[in-house]
């Protein structure tokens, strides 16, 4: 019973020897910044999590930056795990998919004509959320949610990703709350909080599925020899659960929990941030009328008919043209706005990618073997030692 009494002091002695390496001997300890960051992680979860509603450490890292100038997986499993789907996410394959993601398109434009006919006033960003999500879905997992379909699930997805966004900072600074959430009784989750359970929902629903493909991948590699192997394979790069469960990750990384985590974070990522994308097109072109000038005549060139979709390559040729979505897209909202000239700018991909902030939070990079050197304004030059993880934070171009 005595030996209780010292716990606390141990804990405190910790924490104070915690605090002194973090300030006086940690590989950063010199680098210029407020003490208290450096000395605790609480810092950030104060103004991610408490000040102002939460979610604004990114705003405190510009400012600390404009004043100093100035927990990540480890490197190799990143890495690996990043080739796992490299191939399938590679431009090449998408490519083939080209096709599909025109359907979708078509489906959106139907919603964009029903406005202009009606002349409703619609939020763009709810409509380019499901018909990313769709998309995404469809070549993910060769299913659709069915989100430009039905008005109610396309309403519960997008508080759906906002969850996400909201749970993000915290899943951050504690993460045995998701693990933890996970084993949360699905009634009692609705009753708690109705959009937590959709996101607990989904994460099953990927778990179950990755359980199935995980047995028939297994009973089907240990069936195959030989060619068979080789040319099963190559049929697994389907959907991303055959693409990883076929690639040379350690089993470890195949299991059900892992697969649908990675899954579920490609579909959030591909959705979310192409959304945020096409809002940014839709803004900038718009209030930029020489770029929409510019754009209308070279899509005109390329689009002689409301029903032209040209090849990606034939776009790519285009000089002032980055990359391609759709072309009856581009043609739905400009029915919707009522003029050609209005806007035909969803292929400016390129420049909306640099301009828009696809995600408002640190990203630890780390290093693992080169020793980084970072130079300063006024010539002042930091090292930053090998292996130490330093905070990356995406900027608005717009800024």
């Amino acid at each position: 019973m005595n030996s209780l009494v010292y716990l606390p002091i141990f804990g405190l002695a910790y924490a104070a020897a915690l605090v002194l390496y973090r300030l006086f001997l940690h590989p950063l300890a010199k680098f210029p910044g407020p003490k208290i960051a450096a000395a605790t992680k609480w810092y950030e979860f104060y103004h991610d999590c408490v000040k102002g509603g939460g979610g604004l450490f990114s705003y405190e890292i510009d400012r600390m930056h404009d004043r100093y100038a100035f927990g990540t997986v480890d490197h190799y499993i990143h890495r690996q795990r990043r080739a796992a789907v490299k191939t399938f996410v590679s431009k090449k394959t998408v490519q083939t998919f080209q096709s599909s993601i025109c359907s979708t398109v078509e489906l959106l434009c139907r919603e964009f004509n029903h406005f202009a006919a009606t002349g409703e006033t619609f939020e763009c960003g709810t409509y380019f959320l499901s018909w990313a999500t769709d998309s995404v879905a469809k070549y993910l997992e060769n299913s659709t949610y069915g989100l430009l379909d039905d008005a109610r699930r396309r309403q519960d997805w997008q508080e759906t990703i906002a969850q996400v966004v909201e749970l993000t900072p915290l899943v951050k600074q504690f993460p045995f709350f998701m693990p933890f959430v996970l084993k949360v009784p699905g009634w009692l989750m609705q009753i708690l909080s109705p959009k937590m359970n959709r996101v607990l929902l989904m994460h099953k629903r990927m778990r179950s599925t990755a359980r199935q493909y995980l047995s028939l991948h297994t009973s089907a590699a240990k069936q195959a020899t030989g060619a068979e192997k080789s040319n099963h394979a190559s049929n697994s790069k389907i959907d991303a659960y055959r693409a990883i469960l076929s690639s040379t990750l350690p089993e470890i990384d195949k299991q059900p929990d892992r697969v649908a985590q990675e899954v579920l974070t490609l579909l959030v990522g591909g959705s979310a941030t192409t959304m945020r994308v096409m809002l940014r097109i839709v803004y900038h072109v718009n209030s930029t009328p020489g770029v929409l000038s510019r754009l209308s005549k070279t899509l005109d060139a390329v689009m002689t008919t409301p029903t032209t979709n040209p090849e990606l390559e034939v776009l790519e040729k285009q000089e002032y043209l980055a990359t391609h979505i759709s072309v009856n897209l581009s043609r739905g909202i400009l029915q919707l706005m009522g003029s050609w000239e209005c806007l035909k700018q969803v292929a400016v991909v390129k420049e909306s990618l640099r301009i828009a902030t696809a995600l408002t939070a640190r990203l630890p990079l780390v290093s693992p073997s080169k020793t980084l050197l970072y130079a300063q304004d006024d010539g002042t030059e930091w090292v930053i030692p090998a292996g130490v993880s330093v905070p990356h934070l995406g900027q608005d171009a717009t800024s």
